[in-house]
């Protein structure tokens, strides 16, 4: 009997079109053995061969649009044997996992709910594959870390980036290249069209959860380190103040107004920018944003560069050399060495790239435990596991506490002093002008925080200077 991995997907939205839903359709038609080489595990390709990966869920939030149907529909009329279910509802996971036999659940929902739905796919026995970020809280993370462990299940993150061939060469030679590594610089831009059209619940994160998290963990995967303070600063000018530039970007487009989904105010950053120092005293630079201009040349802008001692290197998607100009689109760059796609008759529609590379990698991992009966522990490095993402969320937990208060203070006061200091185990904030100093924003059980980074008693009057 051929052996099946049963996947559930929650969330129907511009990266299922782009890359999980053409994805899914090549592991129904072929398995994923043959994508095995973009990860660089080809060598268990006979192994996993004849295990068939079933599409037999797919969970939206809102039935009014009828996203669910549609995905079911057209897959149902590529596959005609398939028996793909669609569901709706704030909480969708909850029903499929109940009315539906799974073996892995894709969590492909809002930033602020992945946690809610991996847990709960935890406690139901359930393996995991989760976009990115895995959470936003590193209480969260603890506890999807620690249930996993208990249960022996495994929770992969898309973190994609991991595979993109150039950035890939570069971070794997980098150390041997350039000796020890002074800074890294990275930029990861979204258009303007997710935060004001595609995703409705960008108030509840910020751009450098949502896109930063990719180049934390480029970094702190191939580099092997830790981080251990943040300065952060952002940015409220455009979305802040949509109700009055969605006019003016009509114009300047020769739109109507109508053909924008939001025309109120969205209360979000505009831009992220996040320095983070290494337990190698190593500094990162992350620059993020979701209001690139639908002009802008490319899909995304991204560059990655790695500065150290003895050289340095730059990956910069705009310079991969592929540019067309098209009639009533312009000139644009392309990377279809993230989701390329062969096309009749060369081949079925297939998607090739690094797109879904940590997909195959979550795949292989799940079918290693539940198949080959290896442990989770075990495959730790083999796939972007959930223990390797707790670092990231506590970056994105310090860093937008960091950033709220600093733009508090420079917005009252013209100025930006806040900080964090990170260790394994806690986060405290810094702001001098804050009541006591310190903040704890959060302790792992059991843990103390080290006692120079504990709250400050000191009076109102105390910090400053006696003559």
């Amino acid at each position: 009997m051929k052996r099946k991995l049963r996947v559930g997907i929650v969330g129907g939205g511009m990266f299922f079109d782009d890359i999980i839903g053409p994805a899914f359709r090549d592991f129904q038609r072929g398995g994923f053995a043959g994508a095995l080489t973009s990860i660089g595990m080809s060598h268990f390709a006979p192994q996993v061969a004849d295990i068939a990966i079933e599409f037999a869920a797919i969970g939206t939030r809102n039935p009014a649009r009828g996203t669910a149907d549609h995905i079911r529909d057209k897959f149902v009329a590529e596959f005609p044997d398939t028996h793909l279910r669609a569901y709706y509802g704030d909480t969708v996971w909850q029903e499929m996992i109940a009315s539906c036999s799974l073996d892995v659940l894709f969590m492909a929902g809002p930033d602020n709910v992945h946690a809610a739905a991996i847990l709960h796919a935890l406690d139901a026995g359930l393996h995991v594959i989760t976009e990115k970020p895995m959470c936003l809280r590193t209480e969260d993370a603890d506890r999807i870390i620690d249930k996993a462990r208990a249960r022996g299940l495994i929770v992969a993150v898309d973190m994609h980036k991991r595979y993109d061939p150039f950035v890939r060469d570069m971070m794997t030679n980098s150390l041997a290249k350039y000796d020890r590594i002074n800074r890294v610089r990275a930029v990861l831009e979204e258009p303007l069209e997710v935060a004001t059209s595609v995703f409705e619940w960008v108030e509840k994160s910020n751009p450098f959860a949502y896109v930063g998290c990719h180049w934390l963990d480029v970094v702190g995967y191939y580099l092997n380190v830790k981080p251990r303070a943040i300065y952060a600063t952002g940015e409220k000018n455009l979305l802040v103040n949509w109700d009055r530039y969605v006019q003016r970007i009509a114009a300047l487009q020769g739109k109507d107004v109508a053909s924008f989904r939001k025309h109120t105010k969205i209360n979000a950053w505009d831009s992220l920018n996040v320095n983070i120092t290494y337990d190698n005293g190593m500094r990162g630079d992350y620059n993020n944003t979701w209001i690139n201009p639908a002009e802008f040349e490319g899909a995304v802008n991204q560059e990655l560069e790695v500065y150290g001692v003895l050289g340095r290197g730059f990956v910069d998607q705009q310079d991969r050399g592929f540019r067309e100009t098209i009639t009533g689109d312009g000139t644009r760059t392309r990377n279809p060495t993230f989701g390329g796609r062969l096309r009749p008759p060369l081949a079925p529609g297939e998607l090739f790239g690094y797109g879904k590379a940590s997909i195959v990698a979550g795949l292989l991992a799940v079918s290693r435990v539940k198949f080959f009966g290896e442990k989770p522990e075990e495959l730790a490095t083999t796939y972007p596991d959930a223990a390797s993402q707790r670092p990231i969320t506590m970056m994105i937990e310090a860093a937008t506490r960091v950033a709220e208060l600093n733009y508090e203070h420079f917005t009252q006061h013209g100025v930006a002093p806040v900080s964090a200091a990170l260790t394994d185990d806690a986060i405290v904030i810094i702001d001098p002008l804050g009541h006591h100093h310190r903040e704890t924003l959060y302790v792992r059980d059991g843990a103390t925080v080290p006692s120079i980074l504990r709250t400050s008693h000191r009076s109102e009057h105390s910090n400053k200077r006696e003559h």
